[in-house]
């Protein structure tokens, strides 16, 4: 062992090793220092212009390499290829398992804003030779505008590919999700033959690749546009690459191993972290002689690595998550979390809680006794296979340790379980430990004549349950449970969907996320980009593109982030202010979820009005029987009983303050109560007033509205309403009679306010008196037979949108007085009831299905005697 060991020693003191070594080692060295002694500009650069000529190089260099060793190759692989059975096994559950995941499950985005990065950096790399993300950008003539653009903190190498691929299929990376498919089947196989290669067990790489292959996240991965997928390809590749460079020990076949580890790195950051038993392993191979194998190695390693340490590099510091935490510090937390997610039990109805199956992380926790048990008893007995499989593996998860020491590395946040897809290959190879060797253990229990026979037969039989285990979750599958609650992620799917349904045309979008569009070759800018430009820019992009739209999304809503662990960033403000500048005209609304619509608006440009100046109402004056006088009533002394007040004409005085007569040509101005048009005509500048005498109001509460709209575009402009409770005959608000009795489904009554304490909305429409519940509910009223009328108007609260639709009835002594249809949000119904000797009034907001987000509203209600 001393001899071996200073001979190793001995062939590393060669000055060409060390030179070699040294190189290798200031590349990363000097690479991480740039930013910390006033070179962050320069690393800047490099990580926008070298990757690309960096991976051109690489991947010519990969190819002639190949073609070299390419006869060597077919008769290496003739060594290591398993028996003709179990490759035909492998290979016909590969076509089962793609087959299964092109069928049942949607090619669709996952984690929408990562995928959308890679897209965008390689749109940005076809076009301008820029490995930055495009973060707005304008296609024109064949060009790609980046009005903005940043270094991107994403790995570079999955771009890349895309680029290669856009001369073929095109710059609409829809076809992506055909290549991810395909990488499917050939990861597949890989993985099989290159633990085939390693293990000599062939069983054993069986059920490793298919135990990978079966578990919902890697499906779900592998119909996205996740860069987890080609992780999974690539590291299968880099150790079937090793397996033959171990075996050949050649510098050129170093070399090509070197290129494919390299470009495994650019798969993710953490990557470069699993190069450690890679070369350790090596190490005895590459230092047997004095030659150019090590320095091969060890540069063309380091160097084709430089895109992925560039990015480490410029982006050391940030922190890209954590929100109210640290974003370092959490592996035994994040590790506990994630055990806990990935072995969550159905749900009641039989659904995956998670894309995990529980079965798969006991079986991997078994197979990890196993192995460290057959490391310890093997070595004992001269045999060291499992104990250096069991080193190689914990120095290749080095990776690990990093993404759980990490916030991002917690599984409850659903867009971090895609992470798992760095263990699960691994954790599939321990699992299948013990399966393959019970299988054979029982073969050769049975008939030791026929082992092999037996094993295949089992290997088939359990192969089925295993699968059929996975395939039986088709329903979780159809419905997407990987990220179906990922509101950004439905958002993008439905506008695309929307799209999908138009003609083909050269459009512009103004988005909060413009490199979702960009990735996809279509132009978009951001909103406050648009607001930046003059009145002159903004018409010549409205000549340029056939349709330019506005999409209010997810970031437009509120200002809190879905997860507190997550960095994002929300701009409701930004988009209302946007919404008052700017001429939109409503296309589409799409609900995504309780909280949220999309909102697709056709944009005309900036207005040439100012919204405010449209019409201001001031509050209502009321002229009293027989008296000159005005009474306010906003001024009226809290004492003053105004229900005594006769009342012979309410005004109001308004103000039409949009004096651009070119502007307000096809402007329309009305006014409306309860229904019934009062005035309607053209659009004039001036200080108005608008009595109503008190014979035309109804007892009760009167609506009163205000409204302006443009007869060209078909668009409201304002629509201002006001409320009067007309007292006479004794009329009373609801809202002065207690209620003798309440239940509801979820929450508690809120009174003139909604279920989550808001202003009590309907259909964009404020209302101040009335009281808020949540279906089921039941608000009874004893009345005693003093009233002859009831009125009131309902509506679902704009504050959640999901409900699948609720019904009101209203009911007398048990009977039912009056009924709504079912309704959903945007939709204000009132209903009257004759109440005359009724004891008992009952008021019942009843779910059509679910009462999930069935916010209902009882506004304005009034009893008359």
């Amino acid at each position: 062992m001393k001899e071996y060991v200073f001979r190793l020693l001995k062939n590393l003191a060669h000055p060409g090793t060390i030179i070699g070594l040294v190189v290798a080692a200031a590349i990363p060295f000097l690479v991480y220092l740039g930013p910390n002694v006033d070179h962050k500009e320069t690393i800047r650069q490099l990580d926008l212009y070298l990757p690309l000529p960096l991976f051109c190089v690489q991947f010519v260099a990969a190819i002639v390499l190949f073609c070299m060793l390419s006869k060597d190759f077919r008769e290496w692989v003739k060594t290591v290829l398993p028996a003709k059975s179990f490759s035909i096994l492998t290979l016909a559950f590969a076509v089962a398992v793609s087959i299964f995941a092109a069928t049942q499950i949607e090619a669709r985005h996952r984690v929408q804003s990562d995928e959308s990065v890679f897209m965008s950096v390689a749109q940005n790399m076809y076009y301008n030779q820029e490995s930055g993300t495009c973060n707005q950008g304008l296609y024109n003539d064949g060009k790609l505008d980046c009005v903005s653009k940043s270094n991107s903190f994403k790995t570079k190498g999955l771009a890349f590919l895309y680029v290669l691929g856009m001369p073929l299929f095109g710059s609409d990376l829809h076809w992506i999700f055909n290549l991810e498919l395909l990488l499917l089947p050939l990861a597949f196989l890989l993985m099989f033959l290159a633990i085939a290669a390693w293990t000599r067990q062939p069983l054993l790489a069986f059920f490793a690749a298919l135990l990978t292959a079966l578990q919902p996240t890697v499906l779900f991965q592998f119909r996205a546009m996740s860069v987890e997928p080609l992780y999974i390809f690539l590291s299968a590749l880099s150790l079937f690459t090793f397996k033959w460079a171990y075996d050949r020990n050649t510098v050129k076949h170093w070399a090509l191993f070197a290129l494919v580890l390299a470009f495994f790195a650019q798969t993710r950051q953490e990557t470069v972290f699993c190069f450690a038993p890679f070369i350790l392993f090596a190490l005895p191979k590459i230092l047997d002689s004095k030659s150019a194998k090590a320095p091969t190695f060890f540069v063309t390693l380091s160097f084709f690595s430089m895109p992925v340490l560039l990015t480490i590099s410029y982006f050391q510091g940030f922190g890209f998550q954590g929100g109210e935490f640290e974003a370092h510090g959490h592996f035994f937390e994040d590790l506990a979390k994630n055990w806990h997610e990935m072995t969550l039990p159905l749900r009641e109805n039989g659904e995956l809680q998670n894309p995990f199956l529980t079965y798969f992380n006991y079986l991997f926790a078994i197979g990890a006794i196993y192995l460290v048990f057959r490391a310890i008893y093997d070595t004992k007995k001269g045999d060291k296979f499992y104990l250096w499989t069991l080193v190689f593996l914990v120095l290749y998860h080095i990776q690990t340790y990093v993404i759980l020491e990490n916030v991002s590395g917690d599984f409850t946040i659903q867009i971090n379980q895609r992470y798992s897809l760095v263990m699960l290959p691994s954790m599939a190879f321990v699992g299948a430990l013990p399966v393959a060797h019970a299988i054979e253990y029982f073969a050769a229990s049975i008939d030791k004549n026929k082992v092999a026979k037996l094993s295949f037969l089992g290997a088939v039989a359990v192969a089925l349950i295993f699968g059929g285990w996975t395939f039986h979750y088709k329903k979780d599958f159809n419905d997407n449970v990987m990220y179906n609650r990922n509101h950004l992620t439905i958002e993008e799917y439905e506008i695309w969907q929307w799209l999908n349904e138009l003609p083909q045309k050269n459009r512009l979008f103004i988005y909060g996320r413009p490199w979702h569009f960009v990735g996809y070759g279509v132009s978009s800018i951001h909103y406050d980009k648009a607001r930046q430009m003059r009145d002159s820019e903004l018409q010549q992009l409205m000549d340029k593109y056939d349709e330019v739209y506005y999409i209010r999304g997810l970031d437009c809503w509120d200002s809190q982030t879905y997860h507190k662990k997550a960095v994002e960033h929300r701009i409701a403000t930004t988009c209302d202010v946007f919404e008052r500048e700017m001429d939109l005209v409503g296309v589409k609304n799409i609900l995504i979820t309780n909280n949220y619509w999309v909102q697709i608006a056709q944009f005309n440009g900036r207005k040439n009005y100012n919204p405010k100046n449209i019409i201001v109402v001031e509050d209502v004056a009321i002229e009293t029987a027989g008296e000159p006088e005005k009474l306010n009533l906003s001024e009226l002394d809290e004492n003053t009983d105004v229900n005594k007040i006769v009342v012979d004409t309410l005004r109001y005085k308004y103000n039409l303050k949009e004096s651009n007569a070119e502007t307000t040509t096809n402007w329309e101005f009305f006014t409306v109560l309860n229904g019934k048009f009062l005035s309607r005509g053209a659009y004039q500048n001036g200080e108005f007033a608008l009595a109503i005498p008190a014979d035309t109001l109804q007892p009760g509460y009167n609506q009163i509205r205000f409204v302006v709209q443009d007869t060209l575009k078909r668009t409201k402009l304002a629509d201002i309403s006001k409320f009067y409770f007309n007292a006479d005959n004794g009329a009373i608000p609801l809202g002065d009679l207690n209620y003798e009795s309440h239940t509801q489904g979820w929450g508690s009554m809120h009174k003139n306010e909604s279920i989550e304490g808001n202003k009590m909305t309907i259909n964009g429409q404020v209302f101040e008196f009335g009281f808020a519940t949540h279906a089921a509910s039941e608000t009874v009223y004893a009345l005693g037979g003093k009233y002859n009328s009831f009125r009131v108007s309902v509506g679902l609260d704009d504050e959640s949108l999901c409900s699948e639709g609720v019904y009101v009835e209203i009911l007398g002594d048990g009977k039912t007085l009056a009924q709504t249809p079912v309704f959903r949000n945007g939709e204000i119904h009132t209903l009257t009831a004759s109440t005359a000797g009724v004891q008992k009034l009952a008021l019942k907001a009843l779910p059509k299905a679910g009462i999930d987000c069935s916010h209902v509203d009882f506004v304005n209600g009034a009893l008359i005697p």
